[in-house]
């Protein structure tokens, strides 16, 4: 492994024909070479290229930018350096304290992960004013008052998920929306969407080979901010296709963090928290536009109160998936009992990782078991491999795992109403189904009374108040609030 001390942000260009950006990185100075592609092509949509204005190379070129930082710390981890110096445009002292907390924070994990202590890394320099007056003239104008953009025309991140389902039957038929993707669109994307009916809007992108070359030679890799790396992807889609709202569904425990590590709090979902959104918000108006606004719809709510929304969106049970490896797993045997109806070759839930675990905990409540069953092709309450995993999100286990899931209140709760679905009826009442008639499976045995004695019935009751509230604390625009 060679050494590096300097990560370089060389220069980035955009053909105007074929709407394609590149961004080029290096390590000191042309060491190593990077080249990203980012394809922001769409074929369906028709674009009036009169609206940009004279104008529009100076104020494209700064939304670019701010992509070309973004899209850098995908390069950056490979070795990480004390100084990250920019040769692509210039930073001032504001800018420079955004972007390095955002590689700070948005790479928290992987600093971990890799036994890597971030003190003393990540400072951002400027090789030299490489921006006129003239253009930074240009760019303010904009950002103080071009409004080249339909205000009511909105855009939701697309990832199949549950959350952003909830999102889309939220706003179905009060926004006029389109789907966005970023990268490809698998499966799930595409099932998902198709029951929508809605259009999607892909951008395409292409990492450097490099990345994955040195990648063998043993230099770093890990856990990115990816999130934060769409956001600055959907800036440039906004200008470019007048889109005012960015619209995504992150919801309230997004902003928990799961451990500490060194002088700093590490959240695995860093950059889809309230501290993040609201940090951009600041940035975006100031640098970037004050026209496209970028927030998160279920921002006040928790995962357990989108849970019992999407319980309703049963369109969508056969397709849907939140596991982050059921591409990576093909030809699973058939579950316990043989495969449910509709079975299409390919299980889209691994059910061995914690997001599977999460997702089957927090839809329990809301679901019958067979109802579950025929969504995961098993009952993940039944695998004794899942014990451990069971017990860290209910905090039993005094871990959180570094994935994309929820508070430890909402699966303390869910794993309370489950357990009560089991037990014999109080007052000759159940919660759902023949509750009281049923053996308690394997997980729920193992957990039963740790949880009944962490979850009495009045802390049931306050968690149930807290949880299925919506918040006030957000970045939500007026007119979606009302929506909600």
């Amino acid at each position: 492994m060679k050494k590096f001390d300097t990560f370089v942000f060389e220069s980035f260009q955009f053909d105007k024909e074929k709407l394609r950006a590149k961004f080029y990185y290096s390590f000191d100075n042309w060491r190593e070479i990077f080249e990203e592609i980012i394809d922001f092509k769409c074929e369906w949509f028709d674009i009036d290229e009169n609206i940009l204005g004279s104008n529009d190379d100076s104020i494209l070129n700064n939304f670019l930018f701010q992509l070309h930082l973004a899209l850098g710390i995908s390069y950056y981890k490979l070795f990480p350096t004390k100084t990250l110096e920019i040769k692509s445009w210039y930073l001032d002292d504001d800018q420079i304290e955004f972007w390095e907390k955002f590689y700070i924070n948005g790479l928290g994990e992987f600093f971990i992960t890799n036994n890597i202590d971030p003190n003393g890394l990540v400072k951002f320099v400027n090789a030299g004013s490489a921006v006129s007056i003239e253009e930074l003239t240009i760019r303010n104008n904009y950002i103080e008052s071009s409004k080249n953009f339909i205000e009511w025309k909105s855009l939701l991140l697309w990832w199949g998920g549950k959350d952003s389902i909830v999102s889309y039957s939220i706003l179905k038929n009060k926004k006029k929306l389109d789907l966005f993707v970023f990268g490809k669109i698998d499966s799930i994307k595409e099932k998902t969407s198709e029951i929508t009916g809605e259009k999607v809007l892909l951008v395409k992108r292409t990492l450097s080979k490099n990345i994955f070359t040195l990648n063998k030679q043993w230099y770093y890799n890990g856990h990115v901010p990816i999130t934060g790396i769409i956001a600055f992807v959907t800036f440039v889609v906004g200008y470019r296709y007048w889109y005012s709202n960015i619209i995504l569904s992150n919801e309230a425990s997004a902003s928990e963090s799961n451990t500490d590590w060194k002088w700093i709090s590490v959240n695995h979902q860093y950059s889809k928290s309230l501290e993040f959104e609201q940090d951009l918000l600041h940035y975006s108006q100031n640098y970037i536009s004050k026209w496209i606004k970028y927030f998160s719809l279920l921002r006040g709510m928790y995962e357990y109160k989108i849970a019992s929304i999407f319980a309703q969106q049963k369109e969508f049970f056969q397709e849907f998936s939140s596991c982050n490896w059921n591409f990576k797993i093909t030809n699973l045997p058939p579950a316990r009992g043989g495969y449910p109806k509709g079975e299409r070759g390919k299980k889209l839930w691994c059910c061995e990782c914690e997001k599977c675990a999460f997702v089957y905990l927090i839809l329990s409540p809301f679901l019958e078991e067979k109802e579950l069953i025929n969504i995961f092709w098993e009952n993940l309450f039944e695998k004794e491999s899942l014990v451990k995993t069971f017990r860290e999100l209910i905090w039993l286990e005094k871990y959180k795992p570094f994935e994309c899931v929820w508070t430890y209140e909402e699966c303390l709760l869910s794993a309370k109403k489950v357990i009560q679905n089991y037990l014999p009826p109080v007052r000759g009442k159940s919660l759902k189904g023949d509750g009281g008639n049923k053996k308690l499976p394997f997980i729920l045995q193992n957990i039963r009374d740790e949880v009944l004695e962490k979850c009495d019935d009045s802390t049931e009751k306050k968690l149930e108040n807290k949880l299925l509230k919506i918040s006030e604390e957000d970045i939500i625009p007026k007119e979606f609030k009302k929506i909600l």
